[in-house]
């Protein structure tokens, strides 16, 4: 009987693979496929939250909505710490949970050591659950799903928040799965946490940025109070000399007219009065002076007790300052007669005006005040002095000068100290 042999290069002497060696050949590629799914997950993950948002629920809806794209999970929701770190907060749910895009209908508080997510977000330590019907931990928020996979998210050692999936298929979470999720997790609170940082960068930003406003707006309100008690404190022209650094030195005017007005007897009939209702009678009638002082252009100087200072052609020559400085003195006296009916008091003033050179300056450092120097303002505090009430006493010159325009009639000779006997007029009306 003959032996027949077979070549060893017929196709029937390859090896071909047992069928005990097909199973783990096709389980280790199985593997391999599944790490390669996982690394393409990762760039693509990665490569968004490089180049994505910068909004913190933005990356975290990026990184849910791409775990759920590049691994073939159902769902995935995260999770993330209030800022007392009292309860976990849901910040992205992708998947049936929110049917419509980047919207939470009912977003979930969980409490640290509450269910799945809150026992890891305790422990720091993820779980891979395999039946959730047999954990009594599952909390079922909608339609109950069979296994979970849960682990926290840390920042420098400090558990910030959870990624979580759930899937209706028992046991479908595998190793790989954990160790995926594990690295998104660490690129996740890695970008939140430099968003979170760049937010607090914005937020100082924006509250320096507020303080700053607040702080210019309160100098400049500073700067215009300053301004405004300068400009009440001293005549405007020297007020903007002396704003922009410049010598307000004192000035020889030759022609102004001065005028003061002191209310009769108002020491004497006031003092029963209460203080504060004798300084609202005082702080009405000079209001209504110094309305007239603007009114007329003249500048006020002083006050002093119940006297009032004003002059016309300083700071600023005028070569009406009489006429105007007239005008204002008729005015007093039909303002002091309107104010006695309102405030029912014994008002009554005494005027008297001159007009001649003086020298005018700021006297003064710290509580300084512009002030008038000069006979002329000497003979009209005398004229005043020496007038009767309700009456404006003026020199002669004053009256011939002002006489085709205001009435007046004689007072006689007064006399007057350091010039003697001195012939004055009463200032009566306008003409026609």
């Amino acid at each position: 009987m003959s032996t027949s042999l077979v070549s060893s290069d017929s196709p029937a002497s390859e090896a071909e693979p047992r069928p005990a060696e097909t199973g783990p050949l096709e389980q280790r590629v199985r593997e391999l496929e599944a790490k390669a799914r996982s690394l393409d997950a990762i760039n693509r993950l990665a490569s968004s939250l490089l180049h994505g948002q910068t909004n913190v629920d933005d990356i975290l809806w990026d990184v849910a909505q791409g775990v759920v794209a590049h691994l073939g999970l159902e769902d995935c929701v995260i999770y993330l710490f209030d800022e007392r770190r009292e309860y976990l907060l849901q910040r992205a749910a992708f998947g049936p949970k929110n049917p419509r895009e980047r919207e939470i209908l009912s977003p979930i508080r969980i409490k640290p050591g509450t269910g799945i997510v809150g026992t890891v977000a305790l422990t720091g330590k993820a779980e891979i659950i395999a039946d959730t019907r047999r954990d009594a931990r599952y909390i079922q928020d909608d339609q109950q799903r069979l296994s979970e996979l849960a682990l926290p998210i840390f920042f420098r050692d400090q558990v910030i928040g959870v990624l979580d999936s759930e899937h209706t298929q028992e046991g479908f979470f595998t190793e790989e799965h954990l160790h995926t999720l594990q690295t998104v997790a660490s690129m996740t609170a890695a970008r939140v946490s430099q968003a979170l940082l760049e937010e607090q960068l914005r937020d100082a930003n924006r509250l320096l940025e507020a303080r700053i406003i607040e702080r210019t707006r309160e100098l400049s309100d500073a700067q215009q109070r300053s301004e405004r008690l300068l400009h009440n404190v001293l005549p405007h022209s020297i007020a903007e000399r002396l704003q922009r650094g410049e010598h307000a030195d004192a000035e020889r005017f030759e022609e102004v007219t001065v005028l003061f007005a002191d209310l009769v007897d108002f020491t004497r009939w006031s003092a029963p009065l209460p203080p504060e209702h004798t300084v609202e009678i005082l702080s009405q009638v000079f209001t209504e002076f110094d309305s007239l002082t603007e009114r007329y252009g003249l500048e006020k100087i002083k006050t002093i007790g119940d006297a009032y200072m004003v002059v016309a052609g300083v700071p600023l020559a005028r070569v009406d300052h009489r006429e105007a400085m007239a005008s204002m003195a008729l005015d007093i006296l039909e303002t002091i007669r309107r104010l006695r009916r309102v405030l029912d008091a014994s008002l009554d003033v005494r005027v008297g005006m001159h007009s001649g050179p003086v020298v005018a300056g700021i006297i003064g450092t710290r509580k300084f005040a512009y002030d008038l120097w000069g006979d002329t303002v000497n003979m009209a505090s005398r004229l005043e002095a020496h007038g009767m009430s309700g009456r404006i006493h003026v020199c002669e010159q004053t009256s011939v000068a002002l006489s085709e325009r205001f009435s007046f009639e004689p007072r006689g000779e007064i006399e007057v100290k350091s010039l003697g006997r001195v012939k004055t007029w009463f200032l009566t009306g306008r003409r026609g």
